[in-house]
């Protein structure tokens, strides 16, 4: 591994559009994880959205005490915890609802060993841990969904083209957010933090509605919209979303 002051002197490169070539390949060259996710956008393109894993234990503690204060009448409530990187996420929610069932899925192979073994030391026996790049198929199975900074992608952050097209199109955000929506139960919560794009602007939308959440900031940054033309926004105050049916179900405040 790379010493800090080293990866300073290859961070500098990427400053000058030319070479930033030679900065992904000196990074290749010096760091193991960034050659396993070199191999992941050359084998699994179709797959892959934030290439990044860069997390942290309870990072958004407003949104997770606000799913354990939603989730509290909920006997045992399964989590899908989506693009959990090295295990921080789901370990955290794990103290907040420690009731609860939370599986945990990344593409990254050296994300899902990390998690694991981060996993297996807290002595977790309510969470797994596997690997996919897609959400699971099948019938509505989980309480809450947790998608944080996973429908984004750095080089928009960096770079802010006028077009996400040749990073990561709108198409790949629309098509994630409708294959978690099947996973969710009626009644239940999608957390969108860190995104690129709007909840509101996919067809999945018109099923849900925004959940107020007064004690976290608001997200800013880069988006774009469904013609992968970047927005006039800086920020966006809805993150968290309830689809509708279920008990108790809340007034909606529409899009």
């Amino acid at each position: 591994m790379p010493d800090e002051q080293t990866e300073r002197r290859v961070g500098r490169l990427a400053r000058w559009p030319r070479l930033q070539a030679l900065h992904a390949l000196i990074r290749r060259t010096l760091i193991p994880a960034e050659r396993t996710m070199h191999r992941l956008r050359l084998q699994r393109a179709d797959e892959l959205l934030q290439p990044w894993p860069v997390t942290a234990p309870d990072r958004h503690p407003a949104l997770f005490a606000l799913a354990a204060e939603r989730l509290a009448g909920t006997a045992e409530p399964r989590i899908l915890s989506f693009g959990c990187s090295t295990g921080e996420e789901p370990i955290t929610l794990a103290r907040y609802l420690p009731q609860a069932r939370i599986d945990g899925l990344d593409i990254n192979p050296r994300n899902v060993a990390e998690a694991r073994r981060k996993v297996a030391a807290a002595g977790l026996t309510r969470i797994t841990i596997a690997e996919a790049g897609s959400p699971p198929t099948g019938p509505a199975l989980y309480d809450a969904v947790f998608c944080l900074s996973v429908l984004r992608h750095g080089e928009l952050d960096a770079y802010q083209p006028e077009r996400c097209t040749a990073i990561l199109p709108f198409r790949r955000f629309a098509e994630t957010v409708a294959a978690l929506d099947l996973v969710l139960k009626p009644g239940g919560y999608l957390f969108l933090w860190g995104c690129n794009f709007r909840f509101a602007d996919t067809a999945t939308a018109t099923d849900y509605d925004p959940v107020p959440t007064p004690a976290m900031a608001l997200q800013d940054g880069v988006f774009y919209g469904p013609d992968d033309l970047r927005l006039p926004i800086a920020f966006t105050r809805e993150f968290v979303f309830r689809k509708r049916g279920g008990k108790g179900q809340d007034a909606g405040s529409g899009w």
